[in-house]
């Protein structure tokens, strides 16, 4: 049997059996071994299924980057059950639907995010386990003041056998449990996607595919046991932070777990954690860096030495932008390391990792090579013809670790699965790549629209349907204003029915809906407005390239800058 073929916790338990006295998880000062990791996620078993958990059961997770919940999520995995993340940064509406839509028989929650929850938990008919995130931290003053802010915000259960840590104080050895057999290609975990429409997709996949992308990601970076990984990207909802928590505890690292996930906190957390190996967004890495007249300097705050534990430095997400890579390279050599920013291409709908490139090994501009066991080919978007080396493509992959399907979602499926005439499955990414002449790939920009503004990802179309139901506008596209520092923030192209109108009570409104039902990062850095039907194509939808082209004509015209856009998007706030 190929050696991923097996569950996600068995693959792990495979890798790590001859190192279980090596630390695998830290948590501020506290020290777990691969050993008492293992054990801890075998009690966690024995109390899931006393709670009712069995195999095809469906398990919602809103989780932070801590001990229980890596053991929760290999814990669910024993027992089959389907685990879904469900992300905290998402509102309570976006919450609702992602629950109708996969209907879990029980949640768990960290406790600060129950209020997405409480008022859907009878009505949607599932229970709910909570736990707190500083349950591990030693600081007493911390717990106290969490534990208030908690009651006052109402994330709190009056039984004591809703919570994690009074349901762990219970003695489980006695409870006879049944280890759910490996299928290839089951369903294992759905994670959530906005992908090309800018509506949440419940996204099918499997624990083969998982472990084919450590395995492909290992032949990539190949590391020691000991090697201490810095775990910063959300792993309970996202793709891109499961693949590196499973990556990092095969290869028998440290995980060095933080609930500082921000770019503001990068550079700390890389200093506090000694990482020697990292992951973050494009926003993450320009934390480094600040303005300095045209330029970029280091970050004053770093300091000489500080980072020369690590070793690699990965980007991932968003396109990085290129008048940054230079400079980011040069604070990471001002802090002592001699790490060179990498990048890579992923998607939720392969388990995030497709094409990635170490800079050690590879040319440093480009997203560097597949991953094993993915095959990939170029496809001209026009033709369906595979395009020859050397010209742009739309990406189409295959292999282990594509997903199943889009859950519950046949029509959107549809859109971006296809079988070739031999009856091999493909996934359209929606990605427009280049192949060099040494096999490398070059990214060119996505056939998809959405885009990312600091950490959150950002889906034009949810803002223009969300928008469109204030009265005075008539249509809108929402295009992304490059920004060095964000990536991208955006611009609302507004259709109105009437110019003859109160605009700052407009914008008032625009900005009162968005920050109810989105968050500061969608709002606008720049608006125009439009007495007349917005721009279309023959096919009647709107012609999205007309505008992006008025955004380089603003751009170069200097109507708008990088700096302008920002500082008006932070007055509306």
């Amino acid at each position: 049997m190929d050696s991923i073929n097996k569950s996600k916790y068995d693959y792990l338990l495979d890798q790590n059996k001859n190192y279980m006295d090596l630390t695998a998880l830290s948590f501020g000062e506290r020290k777990i071994t691969y050993e008492e990791m293992h054990d801890r996620i075998e009690k966690y078993v024995r109390l899931l299924y006393a709670k009712g958990v069995r195999q095809g059961d469906i398990i919602g997770i809103c989780a932070l980057n801590t001990p229980e919940s890596v053991y929760l999520i290999y814990a669910l995995d024993i027992i089959g059950a389907i685990t879904v993340g469900y992300n905290f940064f998402d509102n309570k509406e976006k919450i609702k639907k992602d629950i109708e839509l996969t209907k879990p028989k029980m949640v768990i929650t960290v406790d600060m995010f129950y209020s997405n929850f409480k008022k859907w938990e009878k009505a949607l008919n599932f229970s709910t386990i909570l736990y707190s995130p500083v349950e591990m931290i030693d600081d007493k003053k911390l717990k106290i003041g969490y534990r208030l802010l908690q009651l006052k915000n109402g994330n709190f259960k009056l039984s004591r056998n809703s919570y994690l840590k009074k349901l762990l104080e219970k003695d489980y050895s006695d409870v006879e449990y049944i280890k759910a057999p490996f299928v290839q290609d089951g369903l294992t975990d759905i994670l959530f996607t906005g992908g090309s429409t800018g509506f949440h997709k419940g996204v099918e996949l499997t624990d083969n595919g998982l472990n084919a992308v450590v395995d492909g990601m290992t032949e990539q970076f190949p590391e020691k046991p000991g090697f201490v990984h810095l775990g910063n990207i959300p792993f309970g909802s996202m793709a891109y932070g499961r693949s590196i928590l499973h990556y990092a505890l095969c290869n028998n690292m440290e995980f060095a777990l933080t609930l500082k996930a921000m770019p503001s906190d990068f550079y700390e957390e890389l200093v506090r954690t000694h990482a020697e190996g990292a992951v973050g967004g494009p926003p993450h890495w320009v934390s480094l860096i600040e303005k300095d007249g045209e330029g970029f300097i280091p970050n004053k705050n770093i300091k000489p030495g500080s980072l020369s534990s690590l070793r690699y430095a990965t980007s991932g997400g968003e396109a990085r932008k290129e008048s940054t890579i230079n400079a980011i390279n040069e604070a990471l050599r001002y802090g002592g390391s001699d790490a060179r920013l990498g990048d890579g291409l992923g998607a939720t709908e392969t388990w995030a990792c497709m094409i990635i490139n170490n800079a050690r090994n590879t040319h440093r501009d480009t997203l560097g090579y597949p991953i094993k066991r993915l095959d990939v080919k170029l496809i001209d978007s026009t033709t369906g013809l595979e395009v020859e080396k050397g010209k742009k493509g739309l990406l189409y992959v295959s292999g282990p670790t594509i997903m199943r399907r889009y859950y519950n979602n046949p029509g959107e499926t549809d859109k971006v699965i296809v079988y070739d005439q031999n009856g091999k499955k493909w996934l359209n990414t929606g990605d427009i790549v280049q192949q060099t002449e040494k096999g490398d790939y070059i990214y060119v920009g996505r056939q998809k629209r959405n885009f990312v503004s600091g950490c959150d990802n950002i889906y034009p179309e949810e803002l223009e349907s969300l928008l469109v139901t204030i009265p005075e506008i008539r249509e809108l596209v929402v295009t992304p204003i490059s920004d060095e520092m964000v990536q991208y923030i955006p611009r609302y192209h507004i259709s109105l029915y009437s110019m003859d109108i109160d605009f700052k009570n407009l914008e008032e409104k625009i900005n009162s809906l968005v920050m109810k039902h989105l968050n500061e990062n969608w709002l606008p850095g720049s608006i125009v407005y439009y007495d007349k039907p917005l721009e279309r194509m023959q096919n009647s939808k709107v012609n999205i390239s007309y505008y992006r082209e008025q955004d380089e004509k603003a751009l170069a015209n200097g109507k708008i800058d990088h700096t302008s856009a920002k500082t008006l998007r932070l007055t509306k706030i």
